[in-house]
């Protein structure tokens, strides 16, 4: 028999990122498994960095490290009720600081939401999670934005 004790649950903070999020915090309760949210911020930018050290202000990047107020106490009223999570905010190309981090933290499971893109809008902006689902060496449950609701009522 497998158990799950570690789920890693990257998330954007999107709509179907919280969907994602509302059905790895009911799985992690149902296997009595620690969830551990992820956030992966993008790599840094060289230019505004440049431009940083000459005294220049090209982009506000303050704030950006900062949880968003509703999930952040979502987060606390589930801990409340004696869910063991906690989150990460990392940096770096998503799918690869994904893969990376659930190896090295030893991840069981990752559950994460698919936007369902088809078409041209898929091959203009990729998918994360067929990134993350062909390199990751745990299994991957995508939770996607029509289905993840009927999921949660099951």
């Amino acid at each position: 028999m497998i158990h799950l004790s570690k789920i890693l649950c990257p998330t954007d903070y999107s709509d179907t990122s919280d969907k994602a999020v509302r059905y790895a915090i009911e799985f992690a309760r149902k296997v009595n498994a620690h969830v551990r949210f992820l956030h992966v911020q993008p790599p840094e930018n060289i230019a505004l960095k440049t431009a940083a050290s000459y005294g220049l202000n090209l982009a506000s990047q303050e704030n950006e490290d900062v949880i968003p107020q509703n999930f952040a106490g979502v987060l606390m009223a589930e801990k409340k009720n004696g869910l063991c999570a906690d989150i990460h905010i990392l940096r770096g190309e998503a799918s690869k600081v994904i893969s990376d981090h659930a190896a090295a933290w030893g991840a069981d499971l990752i559950i994460m939401g698919s936007h369902g893109r088809t078409g041209l809008m898929r091959l203009m902006v990729g998918s994360v999670a067929e990134a993350v689902f062909r390199s990751a060496d745990v299994p991957v449950l995508l939770v996607k934005q029509s289905d993840s609701e009927k999921a949660l009522n099951n």
